[in-house]
């Protein structure tokens, strides 16, 4: 199933619950007010064009909340990647920048794949990943798996870049954080190149 359209059924199902499902085999927890509505905010811009959904949705990409930053990049996947390219490559708050960059990532036209990687592999040197909490870490390991996954093959540079990047962090925060950065370098090491 779409994703776009998973989330946009799923969500007014679990508003109802009041509860959403973080991941698999993880226990639903209550919604708090502010999260709930906002999700609510968000969710009717999912899936569809509208003028103000990145006016709306992008203060709620550096949401605390994982839930409201997930609906709220949805919506701004959901719009003209043309009209919000820039504005995701030029974000600087920590979680915003994460989402912004995860949703070109995932809107990202196949013919604009190859243009693309550069920049966001250049953006993920410039995160400050070492200030980030160990989930911002995690997700930051995410995303550069996401672009030579879902980007295709890209330039030698932008390998040794990332190489670089994740064989010279400092010691991460926790047994995970470590074995992800061990995992994304055997990954990227073997990723082809353009």
């Amino acid at each position: 199933m779409n994703r776009n359209l998973r989330v946009v059924l799923l969500v007014p199902v679990l508003f109802t619950l009041g509860m959403l499902m973080p991941g698999a085999g993880a226990v639903a927890a209550p919604l708090d007010t502010a999260a709930k509505a906002a999700q609510e905010k968000l969710a009717v811009f999912q899936g569809r064009v509208d003028a103000h959904a990145l006016d709306v949705a992008w203060p709620y990409l550096d949401s605390p909340d994982c839930a409201v930053r997930e609906v709220a990049r949805a919506a701004v996947e959901a719009q003209p990647f043309d009209t919000w390219k820039q504005r995701a490559l030029e974000e600087k708050k920590p979680w915003a920048s994460l989402e912004a960059l995860r949703a070109l990532i995932e809107a990202c036209p196949r013919t604009e794949a190859a243009g693309l990687s550069p920049h966001l592999c250049e953006q993920i040197t410039t995160l400050g990943i070492e200030q980030m909490s160990e989930a911002q870490q995690l997700a930051a390991l995410q995303l550069t798996r996401a672009i030579f996954a879902k980007l295709g093959p890209v330039s030698v540079d932008e390998r040794t870049q990332m190489l670089d990047l994740w064989s010279h962090f400092p010691e991460p925060l926790t047994g995970r954080a470590k074995a992800e950065v061990t995992r994304l370098l055997a990954f990227i090491d073997k990723a082809p190149t353009r």
